[in-house]
């Protein structure tokens, strides 16, 4: 399918693909822990406004993220395809991310993503797949603006 060349920037990671409103955002499938359908959070009080409160996932709570209130996208309405996305960072932080729905999985080239001119920001980059623009999320940035920490790249 795709020919490689020997080269340092030539590495695939298997990526989930999904959609927040209209754009289209990915994140390595690693992360991931599982996918279930949303269901109603629990508010917590003094969350920053991106949160839509807590879940309980077999026994543990966990916070989730509304992806569209973060990135200030217009999510579609009256969706009833959304999903939670629990994801777990390098830090072992665990968390729910909000999307529209689950699209597929891709083998991304990490030499394939062009940069974005965002430092310090959510996206990591943007790559071009099957003819559709994808956003790359910056998992650590997300997670790490939740819990406090401040990211070094």
């Amino acid at each position: 399918m795709t020919e490689k060349t020997e080269g340092t920037d030539s590495r695939l990671v298997k990526m989930i693909v999904f959609a927040v409103g209209e754009q289209e955002y990915c994140i390595p499938i690693l992360s991931v822990r599982e996918i279930r359908g949303f269901e109603k959070t629990t508010a917590l009080p003094f969350a920053p406004h991106y949160v839509c409160g807590a879940i309980n996932l077999r026994g543990v709570i966990l916070t989730v993220i509304d992806l569209a209130v973060y990135l200030n996208i217009q999510p579609l309405a009256d969706n009833p395809r959304r999903v939670v996305v629990i994801v777990e960072s390098k830090n072992d932080t665990v968390c729910g991310l909000l999307v529209d729905r689950v699209i597929d999985m891709a083998d991304i080239d990490l030499g394939d993503i062009q940069s974005v001119s965002e430092e310090g920001g959510s996206l990591n980059g943007l790559v071009l797949v099957n003819q559709r623009m994808i956003g790359v999320l910056r998992l650590e940035t997300i997670v790490g603006q939740l819990v406090g920490d401040t990211v070094a790249e």
